[in-house]
């Protein structure tokens, strides 16, 4: 059985949303051929920022994606992709085992923080 890793997880990203949208660009530095995605900043802490592992951009749609295999979590990184979403009009998805579910259900609420839970088993 193969290990499930970032790079398979992101691959699986890709493939399904290839298949479900039509004109959609991903960037992501997990994969060898896609152009990596540029570190997204807060206004006025510029030398601060984050890369999403994943993000797909159409023409009316941008989605970031962040895969969290472990049990640590960055609320920092993790509002700011939300923010970034909103501000753009898409969506930020976490993507997570399953087992994690619960941990990051409360984490989010906790923090207060906008994000999709996609999840795999």
């Amino acid at each position: 059985m193969k290990k499930v890793n970032k790079e398979i997880i992101v691959q699986a990203i890709i493939e399904k949303y290839e298949k479900d949208f039509d004109q959609v660009n991903f960037r992501t530095g997990l994969l060898q051929g896609y152009e990596k995605p540029g570190k997204i900043i807060l206004k006025g802490k510029e030398s601060e920022g984050y890369t999403p592992d994943v993000i797909m951009e159409g023409p009316d749609r941008i989605e970031l994606f962040e895969v969290e295999m472990g049990e640590k979590y960055h609320p920092e990184k993790w509002r700011l992709f939300s923010l970034f979403s909103n501000k753009q009009k898409g969506k930020f998805n976490i993507v997570t085992p399953e087992d994690q579910l619960p941990q990051i259900r409360e984490f989010l609420d906790m923090n207060k923080i906008d994000a999709k839970i996609l999840y795999f088993s």
